[in-house]
Protein backbone atom coordinates (compact mmCIF):
# COMPACT_ATOMS: atom_id res chain seq x y z
CA UNK A 1 0.00 0.00 0.00
CA UNK A 2 1.28 3.41 -0.62
CA UNK A 3 1.81 5.84 1.81
CA UNK A 4 -0.86 8.50 1.01
CA UNK A 5 -3.17 5.42 0.97
CA UNK A 6 -2.06 4.29 4.44
CA UNK A 7 -2.58 8.10 5.51
CA UNK A 8 -5.94 9.00 4.01
CA UNK A 9 -6.73 5.59 5.57
CA UNK A 10 -5.50 6.67 9.11
CA UNK A 11 -6.96 10.21 9.07
CA UNK A 12 -10.40 9.12 8.02
CA UNK A 13 -10.96 6.44 10.57
CA UNK A 14 -9.25 8.81 12.91
CA UNK A 15 -12.20 11.66 12.00
CA UNK A 16 -14.69 8.40 11.82
CA UNK A 17 -14.05 7.66 15.47
CA UNK A 18 -14.18 11.10 17.12
CA UNK A 19 -17.06 11.98 15.48
CA UNK A 20 -18.78 9.05 16.56
CA UNK A 21 -17.62 9.33 20.28
CA UNK A 22 -19.33 13.12 20.08
CA UNK A 23 -22.15 11.91 18.55
CA UNK A 24 -22.74 9.33 21.01
CA UNK A 25 -22.60 12.00 23.44
CA UNK A 26 -25.11 14.51 22.02
CA UNK A 27 -27.02 11.39 21.46
CA UNK A 28 -26.76 9.88 25.50
CA UNK A 29 -28.45 13.13 26.57
CA UNK A 30 -31.54 11.63 24.57
CA UNK A 31 -30.84 8.93 27.11
CA UNK A 32 -31.09 10.82 30.10
CA UNK A 33 -34.06 13.16 28.91
CA UNK A 34 -36.32 10.49 27.46
CA UNK A 35 -39.71 10.15 29.43
CA UNK A 36 -40.86 6.68 27.94
CA UNK A 37 -39.40 3.40 26.66
CA UNK A 38 -39.90 4.24 23.35
CA UNK A 39 -38.01 7.63 23.22
CA UNK A 40 -35.40 5.61 25.44
CA UNK A 41 -34.88 3.04 22.87
CA UNK A 42 -34.57 5.12 20.17
CA UNK A 43 -31.96 7.43 21.76
CA UNK A 44 -29.92 4.27 23.13
CA UNK A 45 -30.25 3.03 19.09
CA UNK A 46 -29.21 6.42 18.29
CA UNK A 47 -25.64 6.10 20.46
CA UNK A 48 -25.33 2.50 19.18
CA UNK A 49 -25.56 3.20 15.84
CA UNK A 50 -23.11 6.36 16.34
CA UNK A 51 -20.81 3.50 17.61
CA UNK A 52 -21.44 0.46 15.57
CA UNK A 53 -18.48 0.86 13.56
CA UNK A 54 -16.12 2.12 16.51
CA UNK A 55 -13.89 -1.17 17.00
CA UNK A 56 -13.09 -1.47 13.25
CA UNK A 57 -12.03 2.36 13.37
CA UNK A 58 -10.11 1.89 16.33
CA UNK A 59 -8.43 -0.94 14.79
CA UNK A 60 -7.46 0.71 11.50
CA UNK A 61 -6.50 3.97 13.32
CA UNK A 62 -4.16 1.46 15.31
CA UNK A 63 -2.69 -0.27 12.44
CA UNK A 64 -2.54 2.51 10.11
CA UNK A 65 -0.84 4.39 12.63
CA UNK A 66 1.98 1.48 13.07
CA UNK A 67 2.59 1.49 9.71
CA UNK A 68 2.78 5.25 9.45
CA UNK A 69 4.74 5.55 12.88
CA UNK A 70 8.00 3.35 12.00
CA UNK A 71 9.26 7.21 11.27
CA UNK A 72 8.41 7.76 14.91
CA UNK A 73 8.82 5.08 16.39
CA UNK A 74 11.86 6.50 18.49
CA UNK A 75 9.56 9.60 19.86
CA UNK A 76 7.65 9.92 22.74
CA UNK A 77 4.70 11.38 21.60
CA UNK A 78 3.94 8.19 19.24
CA UNK A 79 4.50 5.86 22.64
CA UNK A 80 2.18 8.52 24.41
CA UNK A 81 -0.66 8.13 21.48
CA UNK A 82 0.11 4.53 21.45
CA UNK A 83 -0.91 4.06 25.26
CA UNK A 84 -3.92 6.01 24.29
CA UNK A 85 -5.65 3.90 22.27
CA UNK A 86 -5.13 1.25 24.59
CA UNK A 87 -6.34 3.50 27.40
CA UNK A 88 -9.43 3.94 25.31
CA UNK A 89 -10.08 0.24 24.31
CA UNK A 90 -9.91 -0.14 28.19
CA UNK A 91 -12.70 2.39 29.04
CA UNK A 92 -14.78 1.23 26.25
CA UNK A 93 -14.97 -2.35 26.88
CA UNK A 94 -14.84 -1.75 30.57
CA UNK A 95 -17.31 0.92 31.23
CA UNK A 96 -19.12 2.17 28.21
CA UNK A 97 -20.03 -1.23 26.23
CA UNK A 98 -21.27 -3.19 30.01
CA UNK A 99 -23.39 -0.25 30.73
CA UNK A 100 -25.09 0.06 27.08
CA UNK A 101 -25.32 -3.69 27.07
CA UNK A 102 -27.23 -3.64 30.02
CA UNK A 103 -29.79 -0.87 29.35
CA UNK A 104 -30.14 -2.34 25.99
CA UNK A 105 -30.96 -5.97 27.17
CA UNK A 106 -33.32 -3.97 30.22
CA UNK A 107 -35.46 -2.35 27.21
CA UNK A 108 -35.89 -5.69 25.44
CA UNK A 109 -37.55 -6.97 28.35
CA UNK A 110 -39.64 -4.16 29.07
CA UNK A 111 -42.92 -3.43 27.82
CA UNK A 112 -44.45 -0.22 26.87
CA UNK A 113 -45.24 3.05 28.69
CA UNK A 114 -43.27 5.29 31.85
CA UNK A 115 -39.94 4.91 31.95
CA UNK A 116 -39.86 2.46 35.70
CA UNK A 117 -37.46 2.99 38.20
CA UNK A 118 -35.28 -0.51 37.05
CA UNK A 119 -34.82 0.97 33.80
CA UNK A 120 -34.17 4.58 35.30
CA UNK A 121 -31.52 3.25 37.61
CA UNK A 122 -29.74 1.60 34.69
CA UNK A 123 -29.76 4.62 32.34
CA UNK A 124 -28.28 6.73 35.67
CA UNK A 125 -25.56 4.45 36.01
CA UNK A 126 -24.20 4.81 32.58
CA UNK A 127 -20.85 5.99 32.44
CA UNK A 128 -20.75 9.43 31.32
CA UNK A 129 -17.39 9.93 32.63
CA UNK A 130 -15.74 7.62 31.04
CA UNK A 131 -16.99 8.80 27.67
CA UNK A 132 -16.36 12.40 28.57
CA UNK A 133 -12.03 10.90 29.15
CA UNK A 134 -12.37 8.99 26.23
CA UNK A 135 -13.56 12.22 23.94
CA UNK A 136 -10.85 14.25 25.63
CA UNK A 137 -8.24 11.41 24.54
CA UNK A 138 -9.66 11.60 21.02
CA UNK A 139 -8.82 14.95 20.69
CA UNK A 140 -5.83 15.32 22.65
CA UNK A 141 -4.06 12.39 20.32
CA UNK A 142 -5.34 14.70 17.46
CA UNK A 143 -2.93 17.32 18.68
CA UNK A 144 -0.35 14.72 19.21
CA UNK A 145 -0.62 13.93 15.76
CA UNK A 146 0.03 17.18 14.65
CA UNK A 147 2.31 18.76 16.66
CA UNK A 148 4.43 15.77 17.94
CA UNK A 149 5.31 17.18 20.82
CA UNK A 150 7.66 16.07 23.64
CA UNK A 151 6.37 13.53 25.99
CA UNK A 152 5.73 16.20 29.02
CA UNK A 153 4.20 18.44 26.79
CA UNK A 154 2.04 15.24 25.02
CA UNK A 155 0.87 14.48 28.40
CA UNK A 156 -0.31 17.58 29.07
CA UNK A 157 -2.15 18.14 26.39
CA UNK A 158 -3.89 15.08 27.14
CA UNK A 159 -4.79 16.05 30.81
CA UNK A 160 -6.18 19.25 29.25
CA UNK A 161 -8.02 17.97 26.38
CA UNK A 162 -9.54 15.62 29.33
CA UNK A 163 -10.39 18.49 31.49
CA UNK A 164 -11.94 20.64 28.75
CA UNK A 165 -14.08 17.30 27.58
CA UNK A 166 -15.46 16.61 31.13
CA UNK A 167 -16.13 20.75 31.72
CA UNK A 168 -18.10 20.98 28.08
CA UNK A 169 -20.54 18.35 30.08
CA UNK A 170 -21.09 19.91 33.49
CA UNK A 171 -20.48 23.92 32.52
CA UNK A 172 -23.66 24.42 31.66
CA UNK A 173 -25.74 23.33 34.79
CA UNK A 174 -22.92 24.85 37.08
CA UNK A 175 -23.60 27.95 35.43
CA UNK A 176 -27.33 27.99 35.64
CA UNK A 177 -26.48 27.34 39.54
CA UNK A 178 -27.43 23.63 39.15
CA UNK A 179 -25.82 20.61 40.10
CA UNK A 180 -24.32 18.46 37.68
CA UNK A 181 -25.02 14.74 37.42
CA UNK A 182 -22.25 12.67 36.52
CA UNK A 183 -24.44 10.38 34.34
CA UNK A 184 -25.46 10.32 30.28
CA UNK A 185 -28.63 12.31 31.36
CA UNK A 186 -26.08 15.73 32.14
CA UNK A 187 -26.46 17.71 28.96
Amino acid sequence: MSHSFVLWLHIAAAMLLVGGAVASRLAASGIGAAADLSALRGALDAVLRATRFNPLLAVTVLLSGAVLGHLWWGEAWFWVAVATWFANLVLAVRFIAPGHRALHVALEHAGHGAVGAEIDALRRRLPAPALDVMIGLDFGVLLLMVVKPSAATALLWLAVAVALSCVIRYAPALARGGRARPVAAAG
